[in-house]
């Protein structure tokens, strides 16, 4: 199976690293960037508890080089799925292809709606760890379960190809489960992000010091709640204590940076914009008000 990753950050390079472990793999990264690209090509290191696995991975910014592909997975940020998207439309073999979307937030979601793109899109949520050393170098920051599915009804031809597709991920240590309600977990995972990374970025510190700072704990509780009560108000089951399930995800990832606080490091853009901006959005659409998380969005 050819697969085709879009975008070499944390999260992209560590699906490569697993996808890459068999020689049977044919992994591919597309790249916007020709020069990353090319130093991307033919090998990628990747960091298991101090352990180091060197992966043969090729890269290019052309999807001519790369050719049509039977899975994409888009690890791109939110506000670039477009673009990307549309730069990698060559790789599309009509129907067969299959696409599994990894973004944050839920901003994306709407942007895939309105691409219209030849096959119906996957959406993917995980709770895999990965941290970027570097390009090139991606360090595996902790296993979790993936799931995968349509925002819709689909034929049961394709269900039953994306389970295969499951299947192929698992093989590859990636466990993937099929789910027919992608959209909670999509909002369990929202409102865990709601509560963690702008924090991280205002107060500067790790996951877990926010259980350590008062003023912080308050104010992540108050965000994850106001995202709760937009859930609710769109239908969306989500768990009845999301509070603690983030506190929860604070202490499991106690020493990880959040990846908003990294691209603030960084000089990078965040993506404050597709996680609390975007509960704004649809808190308004529903005439709600969400104070904390539109202080969150302005500091």
């Amino acid at each position: 199976m050819k697969t085709v990753i879009i975008g070499p950050g944390a999260l992209g390079s560590l699906f490569a690293a697993q996808l890459a472990a068999l020689e049977t793999h044919d992994v591919w990264f597309l790249d916007h960037d020709p020069e990353r690209a090319k130093s991307l090509n033919g090998k990628l290191l990747l960091t298991i508890g101090g352990q180091e696995f060197c992966r043969k991975v090729s890269a290019s910014a052309n999807p001519a080089d790369i050719g049509s592909a039977d899975l994409l997975l888009l690890c791109v940020k939110s506000r670039n799925v477009a673009v990307a998207l549309n730069d990698a439309l060559p790789l599309f073999s009509s129907s067969s292809s299959t696409l599994i979307c990894f973004q944050n937030g839920i901003g994306h979601l709407d942007i895939l709606e309105k691409l219209k793109l030849p096959i119906e899109p996957v959406i993917g949520v995980t709770s895999m760890g990965a941290t970027l050393i570097e390009p090139g170098h991606v360090c595996h920051g902790g296993q979790g379960l993936t799931r995968i599915g349509f925002l819709g009804q689909v034929p049961l031809e394709k269900q039953q190809k994306l389970g295969s597709v499951a299947e192929f991920l698992t093989d590859a240590g990636l466990p993937t489960q099929c789910v027919d309600n992608i959209l909670d977990f999509v909002w369990a995972k929202l409102l865990v992000n709601v509560g963690i990374n702008a924090l991280t970025v205002i107060f500067n510190c790790p996951n877990g010091e926010l259980l350590n700072n008062p003023e912080a704990k308050k104010m992540l509780a108050a965000a994850v709640l106001e995202g709760q009560s937009v859930a609710k108000a769109l239908g969306i089951n989500v768990t009845e204590d999301p509070v603690s399930q983030t506190r929860a995800v604070c202490a499991a990832t106690a020493g990880n940076i959040s990846s908003m606080l990294q691209d603030v490091r960084r000089g990078r853009q965040t993506e404050i914009g597709a996680i609390n901006g975007a509960l704004l959005a649809k808190a308004e659409e529903l005439g709600m008000n969400l104070p904390v998380n539109r202080d969150l969005v302005e500091r």
